[in-house]
C-alpha cells in the first residue's frame, strides 16, 4: 500500500498572454490505501473542487481515460482549466 497525494494542475491564460501552469497539492489521501481506494477519494474531491481561477464560474467535471478529472468552465468560455490527478508520494 502507498501514500497518495491529490494534486491540481491548473492552466490559466490571462488577457491573451502566454498561459502558465500551476501545480499544487489539494490534499493527501490519509492512511495507506490501494490505488483503487485512493481513486475513490479523488472522485469525492473532484465533485466539489473549484480551482481559484474558476471561482464564481459555473463548472463541469469530467473523468479522463487515465482516471484523472478535468474541471472546466461550463459555458466553454474562459481561459482556465484544472486537471485533478492522483500521484504516489515517494518521499515525505
Amino acid at each position: 500500500m502507498s501514500t497518495w497525494l491529490i494534486i491540481a494542475e491548473e492552466t490559466v491564460t490571462a488577457n491573451g498572454s502566454a498561459s502558465h501552469r500551476q501545480v499544487k497539492v489539494v490534499r493527501p489521501v490519509s492512511g495507506n490505501k490501494t490505488r483503487e481506494e485512493a481513486l475513490v477519494e479523488l472522485h469525492k474531491v473532484a465533485k466539489s473542487h473549484t480551482p481559484d481561477s474558476l471561482k464564481g464560474t459555473s463548472t463541469v467535471v469530467g473523468r479522463d481515460s487515465d482516471g484523472s478529472f478535468w474541471v472546466l468552465p461550463k459555458s466553454g468560455k474562459g481561459h482556465a482549466s484544472c486537471n485533478l490527478r492522483l500521484i504516489e508520494q515517494i518521499r515525505p
